[in-house]
């Protein structure tokens, strides 16, 4: 696929991921529509980009992202490709279970990409084509200690996208993609340290080479894609017996529980 004069639309665009993607279709030649909630960053990234539009948006608020659709539609006219990376990624201690935190996660991770959804598709069936590639997570079939907010809400987002992938295909030329990064050196992951984490550069180009390719799921690095594959195959007793502070991983906050 020839990314030229494609109109692209990026959530969380200020994230790293988002902005090695943004380089690379800079050099592509796209046409680029940049969303996230620090508008100074948003100014700075698009000031030396010749086909760039920016606007701030909060993705966990329905009339954010309606606007953010909508005027990149307007500005350009259609929309080919939405890249969906806007998340949070926060520790979820058992000594600390609060249904504050599991809603924010859901209202951010799954939410906001549902509301994506919702204002995309419609454009996208009237243009009989598009590709929208969202953000989800590599282990998205089980559970990690330390991270359940983080984890229900990726593991809901890439079973809705698995639910609509053939359908709008087959019905109005949509490819929906879910991308499933393992460990990537961005700023969300920097007090956490992981193992074969790649960079946000090498993440950037397998996620637009995927695409490109017409892939329908992408996951990288390859070594957490072969380990994940292997353990989601684990009856539930012997992958209970992983040591929990491993799977929580480094830098994870110890908590004082008072009971």
């Amino acid at each position: 696929m020839d990314l030229k004069d494609k109109v692209v639309m990026i959530s969380g665009a200020t994230g790293g991921m988002a902005q090695e993607i943004i380089k690379i279709l800079t050099t592509e030649k796209s046409k680029i529509a940049i969303f996230a909630r620090r508008e100074e960053k948003l100014k700075e990234i698009s000031k030396n980009i010749t086909k760039c539009i920016y606007q701030k948006c909060d993705v966990s608020k329905f009339e954010d992202v309606k606007k953010a659709v909508d005027f990149t539609n307007e500005k350009f006219g259609r929309i080919d490709i939405a890249i969906l990376t806007a998340g949070i990624l926060v520790p979820f201690p058992i000594q600390t279970f609060n249904s504050k935190q599991i809603r924010e996660s859901l209202e951010i991770n799954f939410m906001g990409n549902v509301y994506f959804l919702e204002q995309l598709l419609p454009i996208m069936k009237k243009q009989k084509s598009g590709i929208i590639a969202v953000i989800s997570t590599l282990p998205d079939k089980r559970g990690v200690p330390g991270w359940g907010t983080y984890g229900a809400s990726k593991a809901a987002l890439s079973w809705l996208l698995e639910s609509l992938r053939a359908e709008s295909k087959k019905r109005y030329n949509i490819d929906i993609i879910t991308i499933k990064p393992g460990s990537v050196k961005t700023p969300m992951i920097e007090d956490f340290n992981r193992r074969g984490a790649i960079s946000s550069e090498n993440a950037a180009k397998l996620i637009v080479n995927g695409i490109k390719k017409g892939k329908k799921v992408i996951e990288f690095p390859l070594f957490q894609v072969l380990l994940t594959k292997i353990t989601n195959l684990m009856p539930v007793f012997a992958y209970d017996l992983f040591p929990i502070e491993e799977s929580k991983g480094e830098g994870f906050p110890q908590v004082e529980e008072k009971l």
